[in-house]
């Protein structure tokens, strides 16, 4: 019995000792990385592979874009109407079978319909009926679907009339301003007044008519901007792509973004929508387009003065006069039907997962509505994103990932206020405002074969650059690229860089984006040599029911080789911004364009923009540190790559003002880039500051001169370290306060203590130690 309690005893003890060893040698035993992780971590920091970009343009097929454009355009596409879902649906199709997550998200929205049973006229009376105009535009081929009459969207309906009528050339506020000088500004009280197309945005024009008094407007298209050639038929469509005599553009006025009724809201069902009588942003008085062969009838009716030089116009047998009362005592009339109706409009959402980062978004997104058959504008963009997505679908059938998730959005009501692309940014602001790398816009993707224009954000300037190496150019040399013709022919000779145009205005689906969500985005276009077309500012024909396949086939781009190439180009730089690990964002072109945007500021007195100017030299010393640091970043780890492009995406984000520009102009967020109050097309540098000017308060100018300052100051702010982004301020030393107070204490041999240690102090350190800034 003793014996057998001997080996049991044993038999314990070695137990013990064996699994004592076991647990000293895992703790001891220094231990690798197991294979799993170490291919986990080669993962997540992957290069992106050079022949994904190759295989995408190689895939690229002109005849596919053609065979799309050709049948988009075969059918009526206008915002709220039944062919609007039904185009969405089109959409929505292709992308399931391209292997695309795709939603259709729905807005009701307040859009504007003329009544195409009674077009909309002007008329020249003098007792009798003397002239009027036609409301409708020339059928070439009247084989072609019916398109919506010439209208003016959001201008009310109703009839308006006045024996005076003045020209305001462009319709700016420097026009009026002129005007005014000229005739008395009391005399356009009650007047209506006829303006040409061009320089700023048509809903400018009509604003800036009302608030200077008119009471009804007619726009239209002087040949000087859109038939520099001549007017007879030989010089314009359907021979050449110049304006005809009827040719009219259509077009909102609407001076707000979005669905009127839920301005900064997104119009949801449970949203409250405000009344359309409520708003500024609406226009009051009627006004209506017209085609300039109507114009010229018109304006020959106008008095008074000759106008100034850079005034006139083309037209044949016109003086163009600044007006007043009619000739012959005639009376203008103003006629519309318009009406404002609450209808659905749709987007449509395709999505490809990311593989690592499917939190991260890289955007392109086109609009789908058009006022006529819109073979430019917007559907050149859409047959380009269709096959964009075709080829990239086939290439996640065969196995790619994308690093990052591309999301491609069809944009529903863009022509009315940019409303449906809008409405999805304010809706999920949140979601977009935090994972949003770019969004790339191709609303008019093609409206020349010359080269590409691209406008973007300064810090996506080099993988522009960079993608633009490996497109081919269309109708040049096969070796020659898109970066080779644009250093032939956009070249910036002091830098001996390309030419792309800092900053986006609010002309297109990036508003939302730039305004709201906060990303870097670029607008890209393949676009025509405007010295060989009278420097016209958009291509001729714009809105009106010529924007047909055929005319884009026969005028602009015969091979679709420049369709294609905007598709290559597109697709590629998405692919960069995607699959790069580092993104490819150059923050240190921020500089630049700050620098631009201050100089090109209308100021007289520089003094005041010190503090913005040494913001940004303080800007400047802060982004190339940050570069400095990314050369030493550990590139394998994926938590430091993560963190430093966070960092990078918090750059652009840290220019918008939640405030926004005030007034009217809340939603219009960013403070370096966005439209002044005057042109809601352009982009103006600092435009808060540039409205101040131009308002001529002194005050308001320094107010807006610090709030940019501070924002400058916030963007620096991300670039720093995580716990060096707090600026010093003022530091004291305990002592010194002690020292200087000369406290008096029952403690006074300790304080006397203190006071000499402190003098010590004082006066063996350098100041700095005591106020650092």
């Amino acid at each position: 019995m003793i014996f057998k309690g001997i080996l049991i005893g044993a038999a314990l003890i070695v137990a013990l000792a064996f699994g004592l060893g076991i647990i000293i040698g895992h703790f001891a035993i220094k231990k690798t990385a197991t294979t799993t992780t170490t291919w986990k971590y080669d993962r997540l920091t992957r290069a992106a592979d050079p022949q994904n970009y190759q295989t995408f343009i190689n895939s690229i097929q002109a005849s596919n874009i053609e065979n799309n454009l050709k049948d988009l355009t075969s059918r009526p596409h206008m915002a709220g109407l039944p062919e609007d879902l039904e185009s969405a649906e089109v959409i929505e199709k292709r992308w399931l079978d391209y292997g695309l997550q795709v939603t259709k998200p729905r807005y009701n929205v307040l859009l504007s319909y003329p009544d195409n049973n009674n077009p909309n006229r002007d008329i020249a009376s003098g007792g009798t009926v003397i002239f009027q105009t036609a409301g409708v535009e020339h059928v070439y081929d009247p084989t072609q679907n019916k398109t919506v009459n010439p209208f003016l969207a959001y201008t009310p309906g109703g009839t308006v009339s006045s024996k005076k009528l003045y020209y305001a050339n462009y319709g700016r506020v420097e026009d009026f301003e002129k005007l005014s000088d000229e005739v008395g500004k009391a005399n356009l009280q009650g007047s209506i007044i006829i303006i040409r197309y061009g320089r700023i945005f048509r809903g400018d024009k009509v604003l800036h008519a009302q608030q200077f008094g008119a009471i009804g407007a007619i726009l239209y298209n002087d040949p000087a901007d859109f038939a520099p050639l001549g007017t007879s038929p030989d010089q314009v469509y359907d021979q050449k792509w110049y304006m005809p005599p009827t040719g009219t553009q259509r077009g909102s006025t609407f001076t707000g973004n979005g669905d009127p009724l839920t301005p900064l809201y997104p119009s949801t069902d449970y949203m409250h929508r405000v009344t359309a009588e409520s708003l500024k942003t609406l226009p009051k008085i009627p006004a209506q387009p017209i085609g300039y062969g109507e114009a010229q009838v018109i304006l020959q009716y106008l008095q008074g003065n000759p106008v100034a030089s850079g005034w006139s116009g083309t037209l044949s047998n016109v003086t163009y006069r600044y007006g007043g009362d009619l000739l012959n005592s005639a009376t203008i009339e103003v006629k519309s039907y318009n009406e404002l109706v609450s209808k659905n409009t749709y987007n449509v959402i395709g999505i490809m997962q990311g593989d690592i980062e499917p939190d991260r978004y890289v955007v392109i997104g086109n609009h789908r509505d058009a006022w006529s058959l819109g073979a430019i504008d917007p559907t050149s963009g859409t047959a380009t994103l269709l096959e964009i997505t075709r080829v990239l679908g086939d290439m996640y059938k065969k196995g790619f990932r994308p690093r990052r998730s591309l999301m491609f959005c069809s944009w529903g009501a863009e022509e009315y206020a940019l409303i449906g692309s809008l409405e999805y940014v304010e809706e999920y602001v949140k979601v977009l405002g935090a994972r949003v790398i770019s969004y790339i816009n191709l609303d008019i993707a093609v409206e020349g074969n010359y080269t590409v224009k691209a406008r973007s954000s300064p810090i996506l300037f080099d993988v522009i650059v960079e993608a633009s190496k490996m497109v081919s150019s269309a109708y040049d040399t096969p070796t020659q690229t898109v970066y080779d013709k644009w250093m032939k022919v956009r070249r910036n000779n002091l830098t001996n860089e390309p030419i792309i145009d800092s900053g986006l205005g609010a002309g297109s689906d990036f508003l939302g984006f730039d305004q709201l969500a906060g990303s870097s985005n670029v607008d890209i276009r393949y676009t025509f040599n405007p010295v060989d077309h009278g420097n016209s500012g958009s291509y001729p024909l714009y809105h009106t029911s010529y924007e047909v396949f055929s005319m884009v086939k026969k005028f602009i781009d015969p091979e679709f080789l420049a369709h294609r190439a905007t598709a290559q180009l597109t697709g590629v730089l998405a692919l960069l911004l995607s699959e790069t690990p580092v993104l490819p964002f150059n923050i240190i072109r921020y500089t630049t364009a700050l620098r631009k945007a201050v100089n090109s500021l209308p100021l007289n007195d520089s003094i005041i923009l010190n503090p913005l100017l040494t913001a940004i030299n303080d800007f400047e010393k802060a982004s190339q540190d940050f570069v400095a640091r990314s050369k030493t970043m550990e590139t394998e780890n994926p938590y430091v790559i993560r963190a430093y492009n966070d960092q990078l995406l918090q750059l652009e984000r840290a220019f918008l003002n939640p405030l926004g520009q005030g007034g009217d102009d809340s939603g219009m967020k960013h403070i370096i880039y966005a439209p002044a109050k005057t042109n809601q097309y352009a982009a103006d540098g600092f435009p808060a500051i540039v409205d101040a000017v131009s308002g001529g308060n002194s005050t308001e100018i320094k107010l807006e001169i610090a709030i940019a300052t501070y924002f400058i100051r916030g963007a620096i702010a991300t670039l720093k370290e995580f716990d060096k982004f707090i600026k010093k301020k003022t530091i004291i030393d305990a002592r010194y306060v002690v020292y200087k107070m000369g406290a008096r204490s029952r403690h006074s041999n300790v304080l006397k203590q203190e006071q000499r240690k402190s003098t010590s102090y004082y006066h063996h350190t350098r100041p700095e130690r005591f106020f650092s800034y």
